[in-house]
């Protein structure tokens, strides 16, 4: 038993008084490249981080869900055979995978879950996806449903869409439970086919930096981007069978469109197009080990998110622009939908002190604030960004325990 397992072990009987017969955990993840093709049929190139949800719980008589989230204070409380309703909480990714699994008829009853996350949350690092895993996993164990592991990723992408109200791609989800230890997940979004890719760069690895601004996506420009490139898609496939998503689309197919849909219009299909090729070049580059090839793709995809797709940030700028200063820094890139969250950088072995050395100058205070807050409120000053390495680990994993009371 790992020290993880031990106290959420610990913790659930404090919350509920119970012994658990299950533990769950989920990981985040990064995606290396390929932002914002998922939606589009294109390639996606995530990797499984070794930050992960934990999950444990027990079945119940009657319908009632218990849910505990350490780090928040309420319990949340909800009736299986009840019509589950969004509340505009952390506990609304559980509801809606219950809602999706009583829409496919499976056959559930009340439990009592305790959940805690080490994923940094509204970072980009696909918390939500892990905690929905989480869920799907821990509840097929609980009332022994035996769901493939793709399928068990559609439940949860659908509970994020339907329920949650994000209209998500599937990327996140398919990482969570699918990757593997030292390798990237190479998904073609269309028909979900998707294959490892060993990562073994001998000199370098992966860092993340999380600015600490928060988006909270639902409420983010995210579904207007997706509005966007489904007009691109209609204005393309006037011109050329056979376009049904931007994914079947060619830089040079804008050029029949110019003039006749906005030029932003003509901007996000630019960068989506473009991503989807450079996703290809980086897998490519894996298997060569090319890294300081794989750096560059890395660069030239955020420059295309910054302008094209604008769902950067100053700090997610400020944090490449750093990168790209800083001597063994190979390439940097903002990673997840955007609009704050975190950059992912491929660094030198041996300069990743330096690197986080400098974001964390660069985003100090000049001079710090010497008046004393009103009465009653805190100091408002802003969270300095976390900067840590990152290693491609296994999917979701899920045990049932043996614990004597």
């Amino acid at each position: 038993m790992d020290n993880n397992q031990y106290l959420m072990i610990s913790a659930y009987g404090s919350y509920f008084a119970e012994i658990p017969h299950y533990f769950v955990t989920a990981p985040g993840r990064v995606n290396l490249i390929g932002e914002h093709t998922d939606y589009n049929d294109g390639f996606v190139l995530p990797i499984a981080i070794d930050r992960r949800i934990y999950a444990t719980a027990r079945p119940m008589y009657g319908d009632l869900v218990k849910a505990k989230s350490v780090g928040f204070d309420e319990m949340e409380e909800f009736h299986i055979r009840e019509e589950l309703k969004k509340r505009d909480l952390w506990v609304d990714y559980l509801m809606g995978v219950v809602d999706e699994m009583k829409k496919d008829s499976y056959d559930l009853n009340g439990f009592w879950v305790l959940f805690r996350s080490d994923v940094p949350i509204g970072s980009g690092l696909s918390s939500s996806a892990a905690l929905e895993v989480a869920s799907g996993l821990l509840i097929s164990s609980l009332f022994e449903h035996d769901i493939d592991r793709l399928e068990l990723a559609k439940i949860a992408r659908r509970a994020e869409q339907n329920f949650v109200g994000v209209n998500c791609g599937i990327m996140d989800q398919m990482a969570t439970l699918l990757c593997t230890e030292d390798h990237a997940l190479f998904i073609d979004c269309r028909d979900q086919s998707h294959r490892q890719v060993p990562v073994a760069f001998s000199d370098a690895g992966f860092m993340v930096v999380d600015t600490k601004v928060k988006r909270k996506l639902d409420n983010s420009a995210y579904n207007e981007r997706r509005e966007q490139c489904e007009a691109a898609v209609k204005a393309v496939a006037k011109n050329k069978k056979g376009v049904t998503a931007l994914r079947d689309a060619e830089i040079s197919d804008l050029d029949g469109i110019a003039g006749n849909v906005d030029d932003v219009i003509i901007k996000r299909a630019r960068h989506v197009i473009s991503e989807n090729e450079r996703v290809k070049k980086a897998v490519a580059m894996l298997e060569k080990n090319d890294a300081e090839g794989f750096g560059k793709l890395m660069n030239e995809s955020h420059e295309s998110l910054k302008n094209d797709y604008q769902v950067s940030c100053d700090e997610l700028d400020r944090v490449v622009e750093i990168a790209k200063e800083t001597g063994g820094v190979l390439g940097a890139r903002m990673t997840g939908a955007g609009f704050g969250g975190c950059v992912v950088a491929l660094v030198k072995k041996g300069s990743e002190q330096t690197f986080a050395d400098k974001i964390t100058a660069a985003f100090a205070p000049e001079e710090p604030d010497s008046r004393e807050p009103e009465e009653g409120k805190e100091a408002d000053l802003p969270d300095p960004p976390e900067v840590f390495s990152v290693r491609p680990v296994g999917g979701a994993t899920v045990e049932k325990l043996d614990i004597k009371s």
